[in-house]
């Protein structure tokens, strides 16, 4: 069975020489970057890259580090002044050792992330940007901060729920779970509430369990606190995917069981919207 790491390596390493080979020859200039790579598949074998070396204990080649799209890549390059075969060979001695090294353990990388969209009435100020900061910190090798700002994802989705349909304005760093048994009981979602199936009363209690020990890896790895330990990728990918997890089950439910009548906006809400 063909290695899928290896396959996305090769094709990012001849991707990337292409484009090259295509910038320089056509005078040093080029209408589109990812002509023959996706800026997509790049930052994913940049990301596994990543991984790899994280694991390994290797040193992160700079032009990955430094680079976050083809066009980036490309123009790191340019600025070393180096001959356009020299270049071309540089871009296989970057990957080549990936892939040798995959090949040889029989090493083959997952990155699983899960997909998080956000209504546009949940417009918490900082949602979309935690959001962006959860991955923007995995790719970069931050995982501490991406414990926080996951943490800081929940916290902010249930604090929105809290102010629409109350009006109450949490303020602060309030106890997660806390926070979280305040929303659940606005959206319905007492496990212990016999009206409920018992399948989706024992998902409901997970959830509880998610976000204590969230609060918890996060409180023990995160950058808000002082550090007892330091996360992998493994740990931080499984907190925040976790955390989108609990946010895309409570956006769901929101809309649910507004549609249903169940829950209505506050009036601070209400008279903001018609305002």
């Amino acid at each position: 069975m063909k290695n899928s790491t290896v396959s996305l390596l090769e094709k990012c390493k001849n991707g990337l020489r292409s484009t090259y080979d295509k910038y320089t020859s056509g005078k040093f200039g080029i209408s589109d970057y990812n002509l023959f790579l996706s800026d997509e598949d790049f930052q994913q074998a940049r990301l596994m890259i990543f991984k790899l070396c994280r694991e390994k204990e290797m040193e992160i080649p700079n032009i990955l580090r430094d680079s976050r799209s083809v066009e980036e890549f490309i123009q790191f390059l340019l600025f070393d002044n180096s001959p356009y075969g020299e270049n071309m060979t540089y871009i296989s001695s970057i990957f080549n050792p990936f892939v040798d090294m995959l090949e040889l353990e029989n090493i083959e990388i997952k990155i699983l992330h899960i997909e998080c969209k956000v209504p546009e009435e949940l417009s918490y100020n900082h949602i979309l940007e935690d959001i962006s900061k959860c991955e923007k910190r995995i790719e970069t090798g931050d995982y501490s901060g991406a414990l926080t700002s996951a943490r800081s994802l929940i916290e902010g989705v249930c604090k929105e729920i809290i102010y629409n349909i109350d009006g109450e304005d949490v303020g602060g760093s309030p106890n997660l779970p806390n926070l979280f048994k305040k929303v659940r009981s606005h959206l319905n979602l007492d496990p212990s509430n016999e009206a409920l199936q018992k399948p989706l009363q024992q998902v409901i209690s997970g959830l509880i369990q998610v976000v204590q020990g969230l609060n918890e890896v996060r409180n023990i790895g995160g950058d808000g606190h002082t550090r007892k330990v330091s996360p992998s990728l493994h740990h931080a990918l499984l907190v925040v995917n976790s955390a989108k997890t609990v946010v895309n089950f409570l956006f769901d439910t929101y809309e649910y069981q507004r549609k249903l009548g169940k829950i209505h906006l506050s009036e601070v809400v209400s008279s903001d919207a018609t305002s």
